[in-house]
């Protein structure tokens, strides 16, 4: 048996398709994990507020638990409910002795700011107002210097978005990060950057803004949030002395924004190996202060300048796609710690040439968003006896094309058909040998064509748990697949679109492969025998 670390093109087009991106990311990359390992997936929808939401089930061996993104039924309710109030939060981190930035709540209804402005004073600028019931940034307004900034900011959270009860607290500098915790244990920790751009001595701001966005759009991350060359952004540059039609020089940085919201197209960088023990103490010990909670996502101000941790907020439920693909550094697998965690006795199981196959995310989404089903369960994966075949087929295959496709469906196996040339494809089947062998009888059998094995146990790509037709000559079309072809046919072409894209990412430490891909280099050692 020969393995092959997975071309990164393959793996990014196929691991991670296009309904994988933004917040879906989460779950995608937590369920492969999971079905890799053997345990039960089951896809289900849920109505939230006359809305399909998709969440997942996993369960092995009498354990099940259930999922929404990244929560877990192992976080208690009532660690949910402190950590969907920011007010909650601080109080029990507090009273538990765990740094956090010094304010509080004050009611402003009926546009009443007197406690605030007097509370700013009692403070000191600068300061922070933000909803005390509200997620995802909204509402937050930083480095607020005086009381016209703050009327200004109050006015926003208490007269445009409707909140009453809004939190005051001192502004906490320093860098804004995010650490991963599960089981008393920091798996992975980035900070946030505003977004930025990189000189090269002969590109303009607004081309390398484009070319930004150009990576952006390949990041499953970040593909959901492109930097808008917008009125905001060319006043922000022009106070730094650009425009955008200036040539940077080659490695000058210059900022794009102050904010380090993702809603304002912040980037992440990897800093687990750079982190101190206070820091992770911090980390851990914000968590285990809040009843039940068990793993989170834990957003803390580090100010080094005083050598201090300020805890902002303990997320149950986080993104956890900053992790798997930050914009610099490492990539750190999440999935693998949430799935240990959740059911230790699979961390030992070795997933085998199971790393080499990936599910069809995009139909089984699909399929529950538009209500055509209302739950879907994975396939599991064969558990022995494992071979792949690539085969040279030659000659008119045109009309068997669909009996070809059908087949390998009947028999379960995994793989797909490329069209490589006129009257020249390349089929790739993988599944348990005896299916295998039955198919490949089956097509020794089809007149017209000949079927020649080229190689055998070379595991060298992903492969869907389906068969699919990847390829078509360009300008040709057979109408046998409907469509799947059509689908394919758009992969393709946006691959060709981004293959000088990827080629520059390879060499980026940010796009490795070990975390989101499961390690496929170790496997490769592994199985080197």
């Amino acid at each position: 048996m020969r393995t092959e670390e997975l071309d990164l093109t393959e793996d990014i087009m196929k691991a991670y398709p296009e309904e994988a991106h933004g917040p879906s990311l989460i779950m995608h990359s937590i369920v492969l994990e999971a079905w890799r390992r053997g345990i039960k997936v089951k896809f289900l929808t849920a109505y939230v507020k006359n809305q399909i939401k998709i969440r997942y089930v996993l369960s092995y061996k009498g354990e099940e638990f259930r999922f929404q993104l990244s929560l877990g039924d192992k976080v208690s309710r009532e660690a949910r409910r402190i950590g969907k109030s920011k007010e909650l939060t601080k109080k029990h981190l507090s009273e538990a002795g765990v740094s956090v930035p010094e304010g509080k709540v004050i009611n402003v209804q009926d546009a009443d700011y007197t406690e605030v402005i007097s509370y700013a004073d009692q403070l000191g600028y600068p300061v922070i107002v933000k909803p005390a019931h509200a997620s995802l940034a909204i509402g937050v307004r930083t480095n607020i210097h005086d009381v016209d900034g703050l009327t200004s900011a109050l006015d926003y959270v208490h007269s445009e978005l409707g909140y009453n009860d809004i939190i005051i607290e001192r502004h906490a500098r320093g860098s804004d990060t995010r650490s991963y915790v599960v089981g008393g244990e920091v798996i992975g920790a980035f900070k946030r950057v505003p977004a930025n751009i990189v000189g090269d001595g002969k590109s303009s701001i607004k081309e390398l803004v484009e070319k930004k966005n150009r990576y952006r759009s390949i990041n499953p991350h970040l593909s959901h949030n492109l930097i808008e060359i917008n009125d905001d952004l060319i006043s922000y540059i022009s106070n730094q002395g650009y425009d955008m039609d200036v040539v940077l020089k080659k490695d000058k940085k210059v900022y794009l924004s102050d904010s380090t919201f993702a809603k304002d197209n912040s980037e992440t960088v990897d800093i687990t190996d750079e982190i101190t023990e206070d820091f992770k103490e911090t980390a851990v010990n914000a968590v285990k202060h809040i009843p039940g909670m068990e793993l989170a996502g834990v957003d803390i101000m580090m100010d080094q300048e005083k050598d201090q941790n300020y805890v902002l907020e303990v997320n149950c439920r986080p993104n956890i796609g900053g992790h798997l693909f930050p914009v610099q550094g490492e990539s750190r697998d999440v999935p693998k710690a949430i799935i240990d965690y959740y059911f230790p006795e699979t961390t030992g199981i070795e997933k085998g040439i199971n790393k080499y196959f990936t599910y069809d995310f995009e139909s089984i989404v699909n399929f529950l968003r538009k209500g055509i089903v209302k739950e879907v369960t994975l396939p599991p994966l064969p558990k022995k006896n494992i071979v792949n075949k690539h085969i040279i087929i030659t000659g008119d295959a045109e009309p068997f094309k669909n009996r070809i496709f059908r087949s390998a469906v009947g028999h379960r196996l995994g793989g797909h058909l490329q069209q490589l040339d006129h009257q020249k494809y390349k089929l790739v089947v993988a599944g348990p040998r005896k299916r295998v062998e039955s198919y490949l009888e089956m097509l020794t059998k089809l007149p017209q064509i000949k079927a020649e094995i080229i190689d055998e146990n070379k595991w060298d790509t992903l492969l869907m748990y389906k068969f699919e037709a990847v390829e078509e000559m360009r300008g040709q079309s057979s109408g046998t697949q409907g469509g799947y072809e059509k689908e394919n046919l758009r992969l393709i072409k946006e691959n060709e679109r981004l293959k000088k894209e990827i080629a520059k990412l390879k060499e980026s430490t940010s796009w490795k492969v070990t975390g989101p891909l499961r390690k496929i280099g170790e496997m490769r050692k592994n199985n080197r025998n």
